[in-house]
């Protein structure tokens, strides 16, 4: 397995961290690996467009729920609450 060096980190960061691992009963160690895995895995939900999807599919809720309704124009309101 690979290994990173980290060199010149703020001791204040490095205090968070260990407060973090004692907080979680994890090694430094074995937070950060934990912190790193989480970020690769949002990262690569966010880049595969798994967030596009998941709004697509509420888009799409969202006209079956509203089909066939009518609402009221607005225009009126917020020409009404521009003016004040």
């Amino acid at each position: 397995m690979a290994q990173i060096l980290v060199e010149n980190l703020d001791p204040i960061i490095v205090e968070k961290l260990e407060t973090l691992a004692k907080q979680h009963g994890r090694s430094l160690q074995e937070e950060l690996k934990h912190i790193l895995q989480q970020a690769t895995e949002k990262a690569i939900y966010y880049h595969s467009g798994a967030d596009i999807e998941k709004a697509r599919e509420a888009v799409a809720r969202a006209q079956v729920r509203y089909a066939g309704k009518t609402f009221s124009d607005s225009t009126e309101l917020i020409r009404e609450d521009r003016e004040r």
